[in-house]
């Protein structure tokens, strides 16, 4: 098995032991053996929990064909691709959404998860930045907002606990949400999402 597989392997193991069984059943032991491998092996390709969590989620980012549908928004105008990426990451929510909570928590309680959570939304807001700031070489930025604070208040908007609170504790349909937060963010940021 080459070295790329044995990585796969390894991924695939820690994401499926992480939505089945939540992020503290991510120990390396226990994707050792989910994996068919050594201890020794998950340190020998990631270095030490932290990052692999790092990498199980840039994977998922991959696998779930995110990142590629993420980054096709850049051959769009600027209006159409900020809002494609918007409502990409929205919908891209609810396949990610029990691992992201506890990435999201592991921030709070100074978990190895905090570093992944902190890469892909870093990652995530370095996505917007660059949509927010085509919009605004084309002009399309609306009035009072400077690329920094735009890019600030559309990551903001986009944090999945928003989803939670909206959809899992208030009971609105998610397509419902979706449809909202986009239509919302582009009103704010764009002015007019026909600009």
């Amino acid at each position: 098995m080459s070295n790329s597989e044995t990585q796969t392997r390894i991924l695939d193991a820690a994401w499926h032991l992480a939505r089945r069984d939540g992020l503290n059943a991510v120990t390396v032991g226990a994707i050792a053996k989910a994996a068919g491998v050594s201890r020794q092996l998950v340190y020998f390709h990631f270095t030490n929990r932290a990052g692999l969590l790092v990498a199980m989620t840039r994977h998922q980012d991959t696998r779930s064909g995110f990142r590629e549908r993420a980054w096709a928004t850049r051959e769009l105008d600027p209006v159409p691709a900020f809002e494609a990426l918007v409502r990409a990451w929205l919908e891209y929510l609810p396949e990610i959404l029990p691992i992201a909570y506890a990435l999201e928590a592991a921030v709070i309680t100074g978990d190895d998860g905090a570093v992944a959570w902190h890469d892909r939304m870093g990652e995530l807001r370095e996505a917007f930045q660059f949509a927010v700031q085509r919009l605004a070489a084309a002009g399309a930025l609306a009035d009072g907002w400077t690329v920094d604070a735009a890019t600030d208040w559309v990551w903001a908007r986009a944090q999945p606990s928003n989803r939670r609170h909206l959809v899992d504790e208030r009971g609105w349909a998610a397509g419902d949400y979706v449809d909202r937060a986009v239509a919302s963010i582009l009103g704010e940021i764009c002015g007019s999402p026909n600009v």
